[in-house]
């Protein structure tokens, strides 16, 4: 929690309303506005939201940071003191920088609490979560993955502002452009990083996989305390991260699992917790979750958390929404996966892959743009149904062209409907799904393929 005094002071800002000494103790950065929140309007993906400030102030929030150089400066402190002649405004130079300012001093007052930072291109958020699961058995843990884009150094930032009330974090670290990293490492100056996996995503920033590693490896710009790194050692890139002595490099791997079987998707495997031999039947799909688990046990042991609770997080482990989330309505024979929060040729390969394994009267693939914008990349991707038994494929957005030119020579032609917007192809899919079919359901996030996702599931009552 900080004063208004206190906010002003971090931020280089200055009050224009307000008593210093109000203490503000919830902060929001998007416009879903709840009473007595303090509203700082950062702009994110190309969104100025100093649009929604006099709605957050109309829901009762508690006061706002605005832009000293904002156009309608004037006009929104005015109306804001109609509304609440009390309400707290501080104006800054710049929001996004305010915010990371404010990040920035919340790890520098809780500098002693440990921070496991995760990064990776495919899968880091699911991952985060688990070793967020396993961790809180016994620890109070700071963690946010509400399927929301928590990665970036403004969210960051705001989950840090939360910190006090915790005694250690799990954050999740995303980037898109070079350079990015370095600031992130250093908001969170983690004290065990994660590289879980190197690929494909924001390939057409990064230009090849080689920058990419590089990128990721400034995770440990910051490191401090325990000083890990681990790397996966089942991905080809990562095999190539070479010892150093600024931090020591651990390695998991699927094969410290055994005895490893599959049915439909779901994996069932052996592996040692504290060296006693311990057997899991996931309620997950995909051999990959094993990997996951492997380093999400370690973690657990450095932070010493009993057998018996390591071993019930992972039992009651559930897919997190948009993350390949399996979705049932047994009276219509009707399977929906839910893997729309994000999109990569990698990701949307292994999720046709898993898919493919589900048993199903057809498939339908309901795929809209890969996040990273490549025609090479998305004709690729088309031509992966040829190692798959999916029987429709429903398209929309700027590359559909190519999907489909990599598809058609293993997809009937009348099975592959390509749309101009979203809307229409929930119009012809609804028309189309019938008993017993799967719908797998993959997009980047910007295309709100949830929408599809939450259509269906009220469409057949599956909560």
């Amino acid at each position: 929690m900080y004063t208004l005094e206190e906010i002003e002071k971090y931020t280089n800002g200055t009050i224009i309303n307000g008593d210093k000494k109000t203490i503000l103790k919830r902060y929001s950065v998007n416009n879903k506005h709840k009473k007595g929140e303090f509203f700082i309007p950062i702009i994110f993906h190309e969104i100025d939201r100093e649009k929604y400030v006099i709605d957050s102030v109309k829901a009762g929030g508690i006061g706002f940071i605005i832009n000293k150089n904002s156009q309608r400066y004037e006009e929104i402190i005015q109306s804001a003191k109609k509304i609440n002649p009390n309400i707290c405004i501080i104006e800054v130079e710049g929001v996004n920088k305010a915010l990371y300012q404010l990040g920035l001093e919340s790890r520098k007052r809780n500098i002693d609490k440990p921070i496991i930072a995760v990064t990776g291109s495919v899968g880091k958020s699911t991952l985060s979560n688990l070793i967020a699961k396993i961790l809180e058995t016994e620890k109070k843990v700071l963690y946010d993955f509400n399927n929301q884009n928590n990665n970036t150094k403004w969210h960051i930032s705001q989950t840090l502002m939360d910190f006090e009330n915790y005694e250690m974090a799990v954050i999740e670290l995303g980037i898109s452009r070079i350079g990015v990293m370095t600031q992130l490492s250093k908001l969170v100056e983690p004290s065990i990083t994660v590289i879980n996996s190197i690929g494909t995503a924001h390939l057409n920033n990064f230009k090849t996989i080689e920058t990419t590693l590089k990128e990721k490896l400034h995770i440990t710009d910051y490191i401090k305390d325990k000083k890990i790194l681990f790397i996966n050692a089942d991905d080809a890139y990562l095999q190539k991260v070479e010892k150093t002595n600024l931090y020591d490099i651990r390695k998991y791997s699927l094969r410290e699992a055994y005895d490893i079987k599959e049915y439909e998707g779901k994996p069932s495997f052996k592996t040692k917790i504290y060296g006693k031999e311990t057997e899991f039947n996931l309620d997950l799909y995909g051999k990959h979750h094993i990997s996951n688990i492997i380093l999400a046990i370690k973690i657990g042991e450095i932070y010493n958390i009993s057998y018996e609770n390591i071993v019930k997080a992972i039992n009651s482990f559930k897919a997190i929404d948009g993350r390949f989330k399996v979705i049932k309505n047994n009276q219509k024979n009707i399977t929906i996966i839910d893997d729309a929060y994000n999109s990569s040729l990698i990701a949307a390969k292994f999720g046709l892959e898993i898919a493919n394994k589900i048993e199903s009267k057809r498939k339908i693939a309901v795929l809209g743009k890969l996040g990273e914008e490549s025609h090479k990349m998305n004709e690729e991707l088309g031509k992966f149904f040829e190692n798959l038994e999916f029987d429709y494929l429903f398209t929309t957005g700027e590359y559909a062209e190519n999907l489909i030119k990599g598809a058609e020579k293993f997809l009937k032609k009348e099975n592959i409907k390509c749309f101009k917007e979203k809307n229409s192809l929930m119009s012809e899919l609804d028309k189309t799904v019938e008993e017993g079919d799967l719908i797998y359901i993959k997009a980047a996030n910007s295309e709100h393929f949830n929408e599809i996702v939450k259509y269906f599931k009220e469409k057949y009552g599956i909560l």
